[in-house]
C-alpha cells in the first residue's frame, strides 16, 4: 500500500511539472479575431507584413460615414497577436491599394484623395503611425502598387477616365516621377469606369489589379487595356507607338488573378474564367512589343473548391530550405485554403484549411521570421459585421 501511495505521489509531481513546463512554453501559432469596441464598425483586411520585432502591421479598409470610399485603418500587433495600437487615418485618405509595401523597414501605401482623387503615397512606421510623404495630384484613382526592389521606387497602375487611359507611373517614395507609360482601354462596348468606381468604393466586384517588375528592363500590369482584363508586358524605354505585349482575357469575365516572377518570361499565376478558377504553377508570357497570346492556353489545374472568381496571394516562400509557391484563396465552405508547390518541380506538396466555427475569407498570406506563415482574413460578426482576423501558422502545422 505504501509504494502505491509513493507511486501515486511521483506521478502527480511529474504531471504537475509537465503543466508549468507547458504553461511556461510560448505557443508559435494563434488565431486572432479582432472584435472592436464599436459594434457596428466594419473592416475589410487588405495585408500583412511582419515587423522587425516579430510582429505584425495590418492594413484593412474601414466604412467610413464621410465618402462611399473607404477609409484606411492601421493596426499594429505583437508576435502573439496582441495589438499595440490601432488607428483610423483622417479621412482625407481612402481607397488604399490593398499591399502594403516594405522596403527594409520602411513601409509604404497608396491610396486616393477623398475629393480630387489623386494619389498619396503614405509611409507606416514599425509602430504603425502613417505619415504623408508625397500628394501627386494629377495621378488619379491608383489601383495598384508594387515596390522596384532594384531601385526602391514604387510602381503605380492608376486610371484617366477621361482620356480613356491605363497608365504605370514609377515614382520615387517621395513622389518624384522618373518613368510613365500609358495603355489606351478603347471604348467599345464595355464601359469600364463604373466596375472602376464599384471596385474602389467595395461595392461591386474586386479586380485583381496588379503592377509589378517582371525581370530586367520588362514590367508588367494587370488591367483594363484594349477593351478587356488583361496581363500586359512592356519597357519604359520603348517608343511612344510601341504597344504592349498581352496575355489578353475576355472583358472582366476571364482574367488573370495573381502573378508571381520567376525569371526572364516565366512566371507562377492563377486565373479565373465564368466563376471558375485555375492555379498554374508555371507559364510563359509574351514579352516583345506587339506579341499577343491568350490567358486561356496557359491551361492550369481546376480547383472547383474555389468561390466563384476567387481572389488569390501568391507568394514565394523558403520553409524548412526549401523554396515554395504558396497560393492562398477562400472555398465554398469558407475556410482560407493553403496550396503549397515546390518552385522547381512545380508539384504540389501539400494543403491546409484554416478556419472552422466562423466563416472567413481570405485577404492575403506573408511568411513569418520563424518559418511558418501568417494569413490575414475577414470574418464576420453576428454575420453582419466583418471583422479582421489573423492566423499566424507555425511550420511544424503546415507538413510540407
Amino acid at each position: 500500500m505504501k509504494n502505491l501511495i509513493l507511486y501515486i505521489l511521483l506521478v502527480g509531481c511529474a504531471f504537475s511539472c509537465d503543466i508549468k513546463k507547458n504553461n511556461d512554453a510560448q505557443p508559435s501559432g494563434f488565431l486572432k479575431i479582432y472584435n472592436e469596441n464599436t459594434y457596428s464598425n466594419q473592416y475589410t483586411p487588405l495585408d500583412i507584413e511582419q515587423t522587425a520585432d516579430e510582429g505584425f502591421l495590418i492594413l484593412s479598409a474601414e466604412k467610413i460615414s464621410t465618402s462611399a470610399f473607404p477609409g484606411i485603418y492601421i493596426m499594429k500587433i505583437d508576435k502573439n497577436g496582441s495589438v499595440q495600437s490601432a488607428k483610423s487615418l483622417s479621412d482625407t485618405y481612402v481607397s488604399a491599394a490593398p499591399n502594403l509595401m516594405r522596403n527594409g523597414n520602411e513601409y509604404y501605401v497608396v491610396c486616393m484623395d477623398r475629393q480630387n482623387l489623386g494619389t498619396y503615397i503614405m509611409q507606416v512606421s514599425e509602430s504603425g503611425e502613417a505619415t504623408q510623404q508625397a500628394f501627386i495630384d494629377v495621378m488619379q484613382y491608383p489601383l495598384s502598387a508594387e515596390l522596384d526592389e532594384t531601385n526602391g521606387q514604387i510602381l503605380i497602375q492608376h486610371y484617366n477616365k477621361d482620356d480613356l487611359l491605363t497608365l504605370v507611373t514609377r515614382v520615387s517614395t517621395t513622389g518624384v516621377v522618373s518613368a510613365s507609360r500609358a495603355f489606351g482601354i478603347g471604348s467599345g462596348d464595355f464601359n469600364v469606369e463604373q466596375p472602376i468606381i464599384d471596385h474602389l468604393t467595395g461595392n461591386g466586384k474586386k479586380y485583381p489589379f496588379l503592377n509589378g517588375k517582371l525581370s530586367g528592363n520588362t514590367y508588367y500590369f494587370n488591367g483594363f487595356y484594349n477593351y478587356t482584363l488583361s496581363l500586359c508586358m512592356f519597357d519604359f524605354n520603348w517608343a511612344p507607338e510601341d504597344e504592349p505585349a498581352a496575355a489578353q482575357g475576355y472583358r472582366d469575365e476571364r482574367c488573370i488573378s495573381s502573378i508571381l516572377p520567376m525569371g526572364t518570361n516565366e512566371i507562377a499565376t492563377s486565373r479565373y474564367a465564368y466563376g471558375d478558377n485555375f492555379i498554374i504553377p508555371s507559364a510563359t508570357v509574351p514579352v516583345n512589343s506587339g506579341d499577343f497570346s491568350a490567358n486561356t492556353d496557359m491551361n492550369g489545374f481546376l480547383i472547383p473548391e474555389f468561390i466563384r472568381d476567387a481572389p488569390m496571394s501568391l507568394k514565394a516562400m523558403t520553409l524548412n530550405g526549401k523554396n515554395i509557391i504558396v497560393y492562398a484563396s477562400t472555398t465554398k465552405s469558407s475556410q482560407v485554403a493553403l496550396f503549397a508547390y515546390d518552385a522547381n518541380s512545380k508539384q504540389l506538396l501539400g494543403t491546409k484549411y484554416l478556419g472552422a466555427t466562423n466563416p472567413y475569407a481570405m485577404a492575403n498570406i506573408t511568411q513569418t521570421s520563424d518559418g511558418g506563415i501568417a494569413v490575414l482574413a475577414t470574418t464576420q460578426v453576428a454575420g453582419r459585421f466583418s471583422r479582421i482576423a489573423v492566423f499566424k501558422v507555425a511550420n511544424s502545422e503546415l507538413g510540407w
